[in-house]
């Protein structure tokens, strides 16, 4: 194997899942080395195609920010696995793969009989990956659910935001993109598995179990008598932006000392409403309006640079601007410029980890359709005939 290929070059999947969670299993997936094979809805595709934003403001399936970034490396086919025809092309292509990722409501695949049940005969291989809102069982499981709703079913929103107000959503599709992830590492053990006891498996992966993992420690929490309750804010505004000079905890009194001389207040070092860690805590948002004149003029990442080296937990709200700056994120060369024939070049985000010698290699996501010769002539056999009949019913 050489560090072109990847770890997972010998894998080969199938996906066919759409919007985030699935499709960010499959990317990582991909850029692992595996061959990933998107299966999408003839003349339709992946309902995230129709997700902006796009290019100048332009809608086109092909330029969708949401699905280029989710479908990175992958291979592309069209099928319409709910004909009879099409499913059993599916189960054609089942019969070679390792890795198989669905996002269909529970019933869906064994209605069209291409579930685990029904291909674990003809593979019994297969690591079959179902990513679902509730999971395959029990009483939520033909419950619909997007972000949103797995964020509040889930305890997500609720410790976020101010007391006495509404819970607060986290922004963007945060919960999918923890599913995803979820998904990912289900998936991987599933593989290991196959791979040293020769056996493949269901993966049931649940958007609202994933989350509140997420939140299991306010769970625990409530048994032992604390109540989770949503706080006051610990931010701060500086001269451009937020920080949280994190200095209410976790701060050493030998720190805060230096803290305080730094802010030209040395004096609070003794007062006791501020000499403890305790104290600090009890008497925080006054502690926050006394550090909050000292950062009103300072630029947000100096203040960061400057807390850190004194061995605080200080942060920063770092806006999209200032990751794509990111000095840590340069270093590690998270993000990569791709060209795209319709989409043009962007610059995409990598994976959340590394693997030595082997990078995660990242390129464009397919078109619509793009490989259906490889696949289905090259690979499967079908003619040219065979596969101009297969397009004119809309098979593929």
């Amino acid at each position: 194997m050489t560090e072109q290929d990847g770890v997972l070059s010998d894998i080969t999947v199938l996906d066919l899942s759409e919007g985030v969670s699935g499709p960010l299993c499959a990317k990582l997936l991909a850029g692992m080395g595996a061959e990933v094979i998107k299966v999408e809805r003839p003349h339709v595709g992946d309902e995230s195609r129709n997700a902006g934003p796009f290019p100048n403001d332009d809608p086109h399936p092909e330029a969708s920010a949401a699905y280029l970034f989710l479908n990175m490396g992958k291979k592309g086919i069209t099928l319409d696995i709910e004909a009879d025809t099409g499913s059993s092309i599916l189960r054609r292509l089942a019969g070679d793969v390792d890795i198989l990722i669905e996002s269909h409501a529970p019933g869906v695949m064994e209605s069209r009989a291409v579930g685990y049940s029904d291909l674990e005969p003809i593979n019994p291989g297969l690591v079959y990956t179902s990513i679902t809102p509730f999971g395959q069982t029990g009483p939520y499981r033909d419950y619909k659910g997007g972000d949103l709703i797995i964020q509040a079913v889930g305890a997500l929103m609720h410790p976020i935001g101010l007391p006495n107000k509404e819970p607060i959503k986290v922004g963007g599709s945060a919960a999918l993109h923890s599913v995803g992830m979820s998904a990912f590492s289900g998936t991987m053990m599933a593989l290991y598995v196959r791979d040293v006891q020769g056996y493949g498996q269901h993966v049931d992966v649940s958007a609202m179990q994933t989350v509140t993992v997420t939140q299991i420690h306010a769970s625990i929490h409530h048994q032992f008598g604390r109540i989770p309750t949503r706080r006051e804010s610990t931010l701060v505004e500086a001269a451009d932006g937020w920080v949280n000079p994190g200095l209410e905890i976790g701060v050493q009194e030998d720190t805060w000392k230096k803290v305080c001389d730094l802010i030209g207040l040395p004096e609070l070092a003794d007062d006791q409403a501020f000499n403890t860690r305790e104290a600090r805590r009890t008497n925080q948002q006054d502690l926050l309006a006394i550090i909050g004149n000292w950062v009103a003029s300072q630029p947000k990442e100096q203040i960061y640079h400057t807390l850190q080296g004194l061995r605080t937990i200080a942060g920063y709200v770092a806006t999209v601007k200032d990751l794509r700056n990111s000095e840590q994120l340069q270093y590690r060369e998270f993000f990569k410029t791709i060209d795209h024939p319709v989409a043009g070049k962007a610059v995409y985000p990598g994976a959340p980890f590394s693997i030595d010698n082997n990078p995660m290699t990242q390129s464009r996501a397919p078109l619509l359709g793009e490989h259906n010769l490889e696949i289905y002539r090259d690979r499967l056999g079908y003619s040219g005939e065979e596969l101009g009949r297969l397009r004119s019913t809309g098979i593929v």
